[in-house]
């Protein structure tokens, strides 16, 4: 059903555009998101570029008369340089110009983020935020938590980029009010809403070592009235890659992969001051790794084999009662259908010995078999339905300086149902959160804007309920000075996440992650502080400097340790609570940018990352895979008044310690990364054509420097887990876009 449905969007779509200019929209002139965009509190001066991330991701276009409105930080719109929440954005301008595929894609180029591959046999992926583990993240759909713990584990490459019209990153203590699992921060993918009708094609072919190539397919397009009252948006994509194995050993460091995904929103504004709106998304995925890829997964030395269909839907009503009052009323559903396999080692198929009294032909015959019944053990079937149901609340209101209420409350519904019988596996779990949240934002003076709020959280595997509060302070003491500082509590909740569905490999053996019965929930505090600097030094011209500093204390957090049963065919690890995690970080950031013509943004991050008890394993108390030195430079240089651009990105990754496994699954030894520099340039054309067609050929070189790991691990009994650095050998892309 998902196959076909994607079929039937792309042939409506008729394609996507990757270019010098976004053609499909401009700012919608009603809401963009949750909440008005008249609020009180919005009338505060902006100066210089109205870009991303207090000179985030934003990208070089933008006058400085114009906005960026985001929701994420204060859950009502703002403008960027207005909001006391700092947040950092990155625009579908950047998208393009990029040549992103997904949200992992999109993510580049970003200061305190880093995206990372966890393992060779199955591609999994995590986003690092201020050097916490990807767990710590929570990723939202226009503010929703829709994507539940097992929907993350490949969720970042599983979000296409024709959905997505921008995306807010709040970091830390600005993240209080979207509950567990926001400990490091948020991710909110704002989906598009075109505010003109268009068509647009896109296919780009991808060259990587070896002669593995790529292909992608995207298509997308909007229909609307003349009044702009109601519209609907279509997309589809289909992608599909081969399998890389970098080192010549038979075994894969980049998975078999392949997409097909598609989606339509649609909405409808009957009255003056409602909105309704409705999404649908889904997505077909198949991906394989480890060796013998042609053959069934049972017949290999070692495999990851993951058929995923995932479905998600959503509707939202929005209603400004009048300037004092606003409210919208939502709800989302997805369902997560994974059908898997993690083992391996049948390869040999048992053959009864001619003399059957030859003691080692027939020992050979039953290791044989033994062998082949414990790798047909190895398949699974995960299945994920989720439901999120949200009211969110503002009133505007102040005597003699604005003021805007906003309360609201989430209730959230995860059922896992887990089952991998050859290893005795079964959770069939429904974990229930309900939550409630207050704030007040007050723009107490013309210099100074607070922000006070609290959410409470009462989880079904929890027995009292958890209070999470939250400050902001933005001071403006000149026109050119902001000056936020941020504070928070969060909790992770111990439940099931999603590395315990996804199952690593060890030396061909399973590792089956449980928790402790005493487990207790982590809580953390985090503190921020930025000082930005904004300056118009000549027409058109902008700069921005920004610097960043963050803390943030875990206690009781979690840690897997082994506790391996020898009766079994797997090995048991369990999670448990040890002592205080404590990160500490500064970023430094600047751009410059000359109108829409040129703009250079860079950053960089210095960190340290301590555990209070040494790891069970290595005796180690830092972090693994947190470099202390991290960041990104990036530019982009528009041409022939638009028609040509060029964009160049660097992201630079600093030593890090990472542990490695023997095929037993016992330690082995802990190494210091070498630096990366994972250089990428773009150029994309314009030529337009009759009647409002455009044709869009680009070109471009993600890691241009092939600087990646060269020490993987071999064999079957490889260590999966050891892999590090860039997520892509050297790959061309070239393709062609076309639209009207």
């Amino acid at each position: 059903m998902v196959r076909w449905w994607c079929v039937v969007a792309l042939v409506l779509g008729y394609g996507g555009s990757v270019g010098a200019q976004p053609r499909d929209e401009a700012p919608p002139e009603g809401p963009v998101e949750e909440g008005p965009v008249e609020g009180p509190l919005e009338e505060g001066p902006v100066e210089g570029e109205a870009s991303g991330d207090d000179l985030e991701d934003g990208e070089p276009g933008e006058e400085p008369e114009e906005r960026v409105i985001v929701v994420t930080g204060t859950r009502f719109e703002k403008p960027l340089d207005d909001t006391p929440v700092r947040t950092q954005v990155v625009d579908r301008e950047a998208i393009e110009v990029r040549n992103a595929r997904s949200l992992a894609d999109v993510m580049k180029h970003t200061s305190g983020v880093r995206l990372e591959t966890n393992c060779q046999n199955c591609g999994f992926t995590q986003l690092r935020l201020n050097g916490l583990d990807g767990v710590y993240t929570q990723i939202l759909i226009d503010g929703l938590p829709i994507y539940s713990g097992l929907a993350g584990v490949y969720g970042l490459e599983q979000i296409p980029t024709e959905m997505i019209e921008r995306v807010e990153v709040v970091k830390g203590g600005g993240s209080a009010l979207y509950g567990p699992s926001a400990v490091a921060g948020v991710v909110n993918v704002i989906t598009r809403r075109p505010s003109r009708p268009f068509s647009h094609l896109h296919v780009a072919h991808e060259a990587l070592p070896g002669g593995a190539t790529g292909l992608r397919i995207n298509a997308d397009a909007a229909i609307m009235n003349e009044a702009q009252t109601a519209g609907m948006f279509l997309f589809a994509s289909s992608y599909r890659r081969d399998e890389l194995d970098l080192n010549h050993d038979g075994f894969t460091e980049l998975v078999r992969l392949r997409q097909v995904a598609g989606g339509a929103s649609g909405y409808w504004s009957p009255v003056e001051g409602v909105d309704v709106e409705a999404r649908f998304h889904a997505i077909q995925e198949y991906r394989r790794g480890g060796d013998r890829l042609d053959s069934p997964p049972h017949d290999a030395d070692i495999a990851e084999e993951l058929q995923t269909e995932r479905l998600q839907g959503e509707l939202r009503l929005k209603h400004r009662v009048g300037p004092q009052l606003d409210y919208q009323l939502a709800y989302a559903v997805s369902h997560t259908d994974r059908r898997s396999y993690y083992g391996g080692g049948g390869l040999n198929n048992p053959t009864l010995p001619d003399d059957p009294s030859d003691p080692e032909a027939y020992q050979a015959f039953v290791d044989a078999w033994e062998a082949k019944q414990a790798a047909l053990g190895g398949y699974g079937r995960t299945l994920n339905p989720a439901h999120t149901g949200d009211l969110n609340v503002n009133t505007y209101f102040g005597v003699e300086r604005p003021m805007v209420l906003t309360l609201g409350g989430q209730v959230q519904v995860d059922d896992v149902d887990d089952r991998y019988l050859g290893y005795e596996r079964r959770i069939d779990e429904a974990y229930t959160i309900a939550g409630a949240y207050l704030q007040h934002d007050w723009l107490f003076a013309d210099w100074g804007e607070s922000l006070i709020g609290a959410r409470i959280d009462k989880h079904s595997e929890l027995d009292d309920p958890i209070l999470s509060p939250r400050a902001a302070l933005m001071l403006t003491p000149t026109d050119q000075l902001r000056l936020r500082s941020s504070a928070a509590a969060g909790f992770r909740a111990p439940q099931p996440f999603n590395e315990d569905l996804h199952i690593d490999l060890v030396g061909g053996s399973a590792q089956i992650i449980e928790n402790d019965p005493g487990l207790k929930p982590e809580r953390s505090w985090s503190f921020a502080q930025q000082v930005e600097f904004t300056a118009a030094p000549a027409p058109r011209w902008s700069l921005r400097v920004g610097l960043n500093g963050y803390l943030t204390f875990i206690t009781d957090a979690f840690v897997l340790n082994e506790r391996d049963d020898l009766a079994t065919p797997e090995e048991e690890v369990i999670r448990e609570n040890r002592a205080t995690t404590r990160v500490i970080g500064a970023e430094l950031e600047a751009s410059v940018t000359y109108g829409r013509v040129w703009s250079l943004r860079a950053g960089w991050t210095l960190e340290n990352t301590e555990n209070g008890d040494p790891d069970e394993d290595f005796g180690e108390t830092r972090i693994f895979r947190t470099p202390n030195n991290y960041g990104y430079a990036e530019t982009t240089v528009a041409l022939v008044d638009g028609l040509l651009r060029l964009q160049s990105g660097l992201d630079v990754t600093g030593p890090m310690r990472v542990s490695r496994f023997d095929g037993d699954g016992d330690p082995l030894t802990v190494i210091d990364s070498p630096w990366f520099f994972d250089w990428s340039i773009n150029v994309s054309g314009t030529v337009d054509l009759d009647d409002g067609v455009f044709v869009e050929p680009f070109i471009g070189v993600q890691n241009l420097l092939d600087s990646r790991q060269t020490d993987f691990d071999t064999g079957p009994d490889r260590d999966a887990s050891y892999i590090y650095g860039p997520p892509l050998p050297r790959t061309a892309l070239v393709g062609v876009g076309a639209g009207f």
